[in-house]
């Protein structure tokens, strides 16, 4: 069984409100037409998404109903149970547009846009959040997220022995998942986590971030004697500093079409879709490392591309880059510690600021957008500029 929701456009099918929304069901050869009751013009919907423009509550109400689609497929392709009567009784047991809005559903929406960015890492942290809010209570309107409830979730928690911060992370995500929600008209905003983190805030004081020396940089762009896997991290480290800091994530995902004219091309993965892409230089430094690594193909780099190749590939790089400091005696300032993935970004910031690297144009250089008011309305730096500034900290 199989099926998909879309707007029936057809001629015949048109009325004075608009076109119907359907679920179109098939199964053995056979096929079903389920009107969901909905109608729209085809300027108020989205003939690629699938989906409603401007309204929250039908937006939500046709993702309600393919989660339940979803379901029914799963259903019967693990059972074997069911049939295309089944399915539409089911698909219409409840049709209500607004009452049937909860808590719990906008939440299962959240993390079912989440998975289709890609946004793996998020996703996992929402989900258990979620996962610990559902044994507290199992189905929560919006009107049951109140002081009183999260109070007591954060007591439960307690006794149950976590730490502060496991439920400071627990309580942000259902806070940012509400907040979504008030954003989208799907409810109002009743601050019900108004005091609910006293008690768990956990002070952290300001530090400067980890970083390495100019000396440590040239320990790594010499080094000797590494085995392969150390010598990837190393070169891979030195390209997240020459490329401005980036993350991880956002250089292993790089696409070929990303870079042309010997300029790289990035939109940070952190931001985001409507984030700003900028671009960079590609030194001959970086240029060197990419020849020793790039393949012919859609992404520049042939490492897994799905979400657990990625896990694995990172958390090999963070043992390999381990043993790299260790046989190279290189020291993390200002007070020791490990040799990270975000220690890249912090050294570019720390060679800006101490070549007294323009603090606007430092934040271009890395990929920062900009977003206060002294700053929001000025022009991008000229890209000789840009180039001179980045060649400086590389070098």
């Amino acid at each position: 069984m199989n099926g998909k929701i879309r707007l029936d456009t057809r001629k015949q099918e048109e009325r004075k409100e608009g076109f119907p929304v359907c679920v179109f069901l098939h199964h053995k050869g056979k096929q079903k037409k389920v009107n969901l009751g909905i109608y729209f013009s085809l300027k108020n919907w989205d003939l690629e998404k699938q989906m409603p423009i401007k309204n929250p509550a039908m937006h939500l109400f046709i993702r309600k109903k393919q989660l339940l689609l979803d379901e029914i497929i799963f259903e019967y392709k693990t059972t074997r149970k069911g049939n295309l009567e089944s399915a539409k009784k089911i698909l219409l047991g409840n049709n209500e547009v607004l009452n049937s809005v909860s808590y719990n559903d906008f939440y299962n929406v959240f993390l079912q846009e989440l998975q289709e960015k890609q946004k793996n890492a998020s996703y996992n942290i929402y989900k258990t959040a979620f996962d610990r809010l559902k044994e507290y209570r199992n189905q929560l309107d919006f009107e049951d997220i109140d002081y009183n409830l999260l109070n007591g979730f954060k007591n439960w928690r307690i006794k149950e022995g976590n730490a502060k911060n496991t439920i400071h992370t627990y309580i942000r995500k259902y806070r940012a998942v509400y907040n979504e929600a008030v954003k989208r008209g799907l409810t109002a905003d009743k601050k019900p986590f108004v005091d609910v983190f006293k008690g768990i805030t956990v002070k952290s004081n300001r530090t400067k971030k980890k970083s390495l020396t100019k000396e440590a940089i040239i320990k790594l762009e010499t080094a000797e004697n590494l085995t392969f896997a150390e010598k990837r991290s190393a070169d891979l480290f030195l390209l997240l500093f020459y490329f401005g800091g980036q993350d991880l994530k956002d250089v292993y995902y790089l696409e070929c079409k990303n870079i042309a004219k010997n300029r790289v091309y990035f939109t940070r993965g952190k931001l985001d879709d409507t984030g700003y892409q900028f671009d960079l230089k590609i030194v001959p430094k970086a240029q060197k490392i990419i020849d020793r690594y790039a393949v012919k193909g859609k992404y520049l780099f042939k490492w897994r591309k799905d979400f657990e190749g990625y896990k694995t590939f990172r958390d090999n790089f963070r043992r390999s880059i381990l043993k790299v400091q260790q046989k190279l005696e290189i020291q993390v300032q200002p007070l020791g510690g490990n040799l990270g993935i975000k220690v890249a970004r912090h050294t570019f910031a720390t060679f800006g600021k101490n070549l007294f690297i323009d603090t606007d144009l430092l934040r271009e250089l890395m990929g920062h957008e900009r977003n206060d008011v002294d700053t929001i309305y000025k022009d991008r730096y000229p890209q000789k500029i840009r180039d001179a500034a980045h060649e400086k900290i590389i070098n």
